[in-house]
């Protein structure tokens, strides 16, 4: 296995040279913007990191120049007028953003950046819900539903989010709840963003279940690149990806109710997947 001072001069390897090759290519091709959004731990730092080892792209995670007047988590984006000027500064043909507190503001992204698309990954609840405690602790569901919950607007959680939604949440939500049971209900109501914002009706968001993803990504990659208009690179980006996670909460049970309302959205889901790529 690599070391990090390795991996570190990679890195830095791999960022000059997609400077210079940017520089020559420079305005060979008309740019695209591409939004990163969904779920926590739905697949999108994966599909981000695939789409970095692209020389033609220039990639920017949660915390980056984008978001640098969040002087609380450094995660918020700026304004749409200095991110706009901060595009303006980019040779890259394609732009990709991670911006996944902002999901819940894909419409408003997409409207002002007209050559812009969106990916929105989605993947099975258990594992989100196994991941989600694994990263950020047993009460980080609970911690997740709570604004929603106080309706704190000023939290990104709460922003957008469906009255049907909060009276949901709202039904089942204590605080000394099943870890899981919360974790499954803040996947319920992030991704229910999907249906409420209509995003299931904008031919510019791509809809990316990560069980296919992680089997077949090139294949997959392949085709975000085709509906998106840019060439995609004969260089293997998408090796890095494995399978090694799926259906690794296979064991996890939520309650009955909860259960229910998961697989009742997951379905939905995974319909309009099918119905997109149709």
């Amino acid at each position: 296995m690599e070391n990090k001072l390795v991996r570190k001069a990679r890195k830095i390897f791999h960022s000059n040279r997609k400077k210079i090759h940017q520089s020559i290519r420079a305005n060979e091709a008309q740019q695209r913007i591409l939004f990163i959004v969904g779920c926590q731990r739905s697949g999108t730092t994966m599909m981000l990191h695939i789409l970095e080892g692209d020389l033609n792209t220039q990639c920017f995670a949660e915390r980056s120049k984008l978001t640098s007047n969040d002087t609380v988590r450094g995660i918020r984006l700026n304004s749409l007028d200095l991110m706009k000027r901060e595009f303006s500064k980019i040779k890259a043909p394609l732009i990709v953003v991670k911006p996944l507190v902002e999901s819940q503001n894909t419409p408003q992204l997409l409207d002002y950046f007209e050559n812009s698309h969106a990916v929105w990954m989605f993947r099975n609840c258990q594992d989100v819900a196994l991941s989600n405690i694994k990263q950020f602790g047993v009460d980080s569901g609970v911690n997740n539903l709570r604004p929603i919950i106080k309706r704190d607007t000023s939290n990104w959680r709460a922003e957008r989010v469906s009255d049907h939604v909060r009276e949901t949440i709202s039904k089942y939500f204590a605080e000394d709840m099943n870890p899981y049971d919360a974790a499954a209900l803040f996947w319920f109501a992030r991704n229910s963003l999907y249906f409420d914002l209509k995003l299931h009706e904008n031919p510019r968001v791509i809809l990316c279940r990560y069980e296919d993803f992680v089997v077949e990504p090139e294949k997959y990659t392949r085709s975000i690149y085709q509906q998106i208009g840019q060439a995609f690179p004969d260089t293997g980006i998408a090796s890095i990806v494995h399978s090694h996670s799926i259906r690794k909460g296979k064991d996890i049970e939520f309650s009955p109710a909860i259960e229910q309302l998961v697989q009742e959205l997951q379905k939905k889901l995974e319909t309009a997947y099918r119905a997109q790529a149709n």
